[in-house]
C-alpha cells in the first residue's frame, strides 16, 4: 500500500486555503493505486474531541456502502476564539476480487465554540460538486441558525433519542428548519430504530384473518431499553397514527387513546434492559399479538395467540441498532418519511 493511503488514513493538517490543493496532490501522489469515488458529500457537526473521533470510525464503516465526500465539523465546546483547523484523509476499502482500493475523501475542520456562523460557508465552500448533500447533526439542533444552511440540505439526519426537549427540537423542525428547505427530508435515527419491529407488526396485519382483530384492539405494550422511552414514544406514535387514534392524555407511562368509532385504548410503555425496543405486544379481545426480540437471536419472533387456544408463530428480520447500521438503513431509504411526521404528531402531546 502507498505510504499515501497511510498518511491519509492518519489525517493530514492543512491550510483552510489550500484544501482543494493538497488533496489533488495527495491523490496524484497515489500513483493509481487507489480509486476516488464520491456520489454525495456527507457532512456531520458533533462537538468534542472524542465524538469526533467516534464519528470519524462511523465514517470509515459508511464509506464502505456509500461512497462520498465526508465533511466533518467539530465544535469545541470549552474554548473560544481560535482560528478554524483543518485536515484531510481518506477511507479506504478493497473491492472486487483484483484488490482494488476504493477511497472517499474525508475533510475535517476544528471549531471554537463561538464558530457555529462559520458552519453555511465552511460545508458550502467544499461540497463535491452538485452532488447530493446530506447533513447528519449529531446533538441539539440549534435555535439560531441562518436558514441558507438548510436550504442547500437534502437530507437532514438527526436521533431525537439524544435530546433533553423533544417536544422544543420537533417545534424547532416544524416552524423554521423546515420551511427553509421544501425539499429536505428529514430522517431520525430514533425512528430507524424501530423499523424492523414496524416491517414485523405491519407484516402480521397484512394476513386477512389477523387484521378483522385490529377494530377491537384495546391495550397495546411497548417494552423499551433505559434511556429508550423516546423510541418507544415514536413506536406508539405509529401505532396510533396507523390505526387513527387520538392522544386523549398521559398517566405516569400510559398513553391514553380514543379509537376512531370513540372507544378508549392504551398504550403503556415499559423499561426493560435488552434492545433499545424489546417487544410490541397488541391485545384484541381474546387475540394476541407479540412481536419480540430474544437475546442471542438475530431475528423478530412473533407469537400470535388467536380465539379457540390457535396458535401462529414467525421468524422475521431483527436488524441491529447499532449507530453504523441505523445509518446504513436511513442512507438506503428515501422519501419524505409522511409516516413518521404523522407518528410525531400523534403523540406531540406526550412529548
Amino acid at each position: 500500500m502507498p505510504d499515501i493511503i497511510t498518511n491519509l488514513t492518519q489525517g493530514l493538517p492543512v491550510e483552510i486555503g489550500k484544501i482543494d490543493r493538497e488533496l489533488k496532490h495527495l491523490w496524484a501522489e497515489g500513483e493509481g493505486s487507489a480509486t476516488r469515488a464520491s456520489l454525495m458529500n456527507f457532512a456531520v457537526f458533533c462537538e468534542g474531541e472524542k465524538m469526533m473521533s467516534e464519528t470519524t470510525e462511523i465514517i470509515s464503516h459508511i464509506t464502505r456502502d456509500h461512497a462520498c465526500r465526508a465533511i466533518l465539523i467539530g465544535m469545541d465546546p470549552e474554548k473560544p476564539g481560535f482560528p478554524v483547523q483543518a485536515s484531510i484523509l481518506a477511507h479506504c476499502h478493497i473491492r472486487g476480487a483484483g484488490g482494488k482500493q476504493v477511497c472517499c475523501e474525508q475533510i475535517t475542520f476544528l471549531l471554537p465554540k463561538d464558530g457555529l456562523p462559520l458552519i453555511p460557508n465552511i460545508v458550502f465552500s467544499h461540497l463535491d460538486s452538485d452532488l447530493p448533500l446530506v447533513l447528519w447533526w449529531r446533538g441539539e439542533l440549534p435555535e439560531e441558525s441562518e436558514d441558507q444552511l438548510w436550504t442547500w440540505v437534502d437530507r437532514l439526519i438527526y436521533d431525537s433519542q439524544t435530546w433533553a426537549h423533544m417536544g422544543k427540537q420537533f417545534e424547532l423542525l416544524r416552524t423554521s428548519i423546515e420551511p427553509a428547505s421544501p425539499r429536505m427530508m428529514l430522517c431520525d435515527l430514533n425512528w430507524t430504530r424501530s423499523l424492523y419491529l414496524r416491517q414485523a407488526v405491519a407484516q402480521i396485519f397484512d394476513h386477512p384473518e389477523f387484521v378483522l382483530s385490529l377494530p377491537a384492539l384495546e391495550t397495546v405494550e411497548i417494552v423499551h431499553a433505559p434511556g429508550m422511552r423516546s423510541t418507544a414514544l415514536l413506536m406508539a406514535g405509529w401505532v396510533g397514527a396507523q390505526l387513527q387514534w387520538k392522544l386523549d392524555g398521559t398517566e405516569g407511562n400510559t398513553l391514553r387513546f380514543q379509537n376512531k368509532d370513540g372507544k378508549a385504548a392504551t398504550i403503556t410503555l415499559k423499561e426493560e434492559a435488552g434492545r433499545a425496543l424489546g417487544s410490541v405486544h397488541l391485545i384484541a379481545g381474546e387475540a394476541s399479538f407479540l412481536v419480540a426480540h430474544f437475546e442471542g437471536s438475530g431475528y423478530l419472533h412473533a407469537d400470535i395467540l388467536l380465539t379457540g387456544g390457535r396458535e401462529v408463530h414467525y421468524l422475521m428480520p431483527g436488524g441491529k441498532d447499532d449507530m453504523v447500521c441505523l445509518l446504513d438503513d436511513e442512507l438506503m431509504s428515501g422519501g419524505k418519511h409522511k409516516v413518521y411526521l404523522k407518528a410525531v404528531a400523534t403523540v406531540a402531546g406526550a412529548l
